[in-house]
C-alpha cells in the first residue's frame, strides 16, 4: 500500500511539473521591445531543440534563454540525452559541430573517449551537445580518465586549424555586417522621425493667424 501511494504522489509531481514546464515552453518566440540586440535561444516543441532569436531587451516571454543548455534542461523531455548532469555520460557523447543555421564559429574543444584526449572543433553556435567545454583545461578537468573502446580512427588534429581560422573570421565578417545594418536602420528611422517633426513644426509657423470674432453689447 505504501509503495503504490509513493508511485501515486510520485506521478502526480511528475504530471504536474511536466504539464507546467510544457505549457511554459510551447510559447512561441517574442522579441520583446526595446533598443538592444541580443542573440538568446527558445524551445521549439516541434523539433525538441533550441532555437536562437534576437531579443530587444524587454518584455517578451519565458520562453528565452540565454543558453542551449538551460534551455534544454528546462524544456525538453529528453535533457539526458544531450546535456546530461553526469560527467561519464558527457564525456562520451560524440562531437557536435552544430547546425547551419547558425555562424557564430567559434573554437571550443570535445573529449575523444576512443583516444583519450580533448581536441579542438569549430562550433557553429547552435544545436550542439554537453561534450563541449571553451577551454581544453576545463575538458582535461571533466573527463580525463574516461574511456571507450572503439576501433575509429583518430583524425588528424593540427594546431591551427585552417578551417577554424576561416571560420571565425567569417563569423566576425557577418556580425559586423549585421550590426553596420542594424546601426544603420536605426538612424534612418531617428534621422526620418526627426525631419517629420520639423516639417510639423514648420507648417503650424506659416499657418495664418485665425481672427477672432468679438460680439459687442
Amino acid at each position: 500500500m505504501k509503495h503504490l501511494l509513493f508511485f501515486v504522489v510520485a506521478f502526480a509531481a511528475f504530471y504536474i511539473s511536466h504539464s507546467q514546464r510544457q505549457e511554459f515552453c510551447s510559447m512561441l518566440p517574442d522579441e520583446g521591445t526595446g533598443s538592444k540586440f541580443d542573440f538568446e535561444v527558445y524551445f521549439d516543441p516541434s523539433t525538441d531543440q533550441c532555437l536562437p532569436f534576437l531579443y530587444k531587451g524587454e518584455g517578451g516571454n519565458q520562453n528565452r534563454f540565454q543558453n542551449e543548455k538551460e534551455c534544454i534542461r528546462n524544456c525538453s523531455d529528453t535533457p539526458e540525452k544531450t546535456y546530461p548532469t553526469d560527467a561519464l555520460d558527457i564525456c562520451r557523447l560524440p562531437k557536435a559541430s552544430g547546425s547551419s543555421m547558425c555562424s557564430a564559429n567559434s573554437v571550443r574543444y570535445f573529449y575523444d573517449p576512443i583516444h583519450d584526449k580533448c581536441k579542438k572543433f569549430l562550433y557553429s553556435g547552435c544545436i550542439g551537445n554537453g561534450n563541449r567545454f571553451p577551454e581544453q583545461s576545463v575538458c582535461n578537468a571533466t573527463c580525463a580518465g574516461i574511456h571507450v573502446e572503439g576501433d575509429t580512427p583518430e583524425e588528424d588534429e593540427t594546431d591551427t586549424p585552417i578551417a577554424i581560422i576561416c571560420g571565425v573570421l567569417l563569423a566576425l565578417i557577418v556580425v559586423t555586417i549585421f550590426t553596420t545594418v542594424i546601426v544603420l536602420t536605426l538612424k534612418t528611422k531617428k534621422q526620418h522621425a526627426k525631419k517629420e517633426a520639423g516639417k510639423a513644426r514648420d507648417a503650424q509657423s506659416v499657418s495664418p493667424l485665425q481672427e477672432q470674432a468679438i460680439e459687442m453689447e
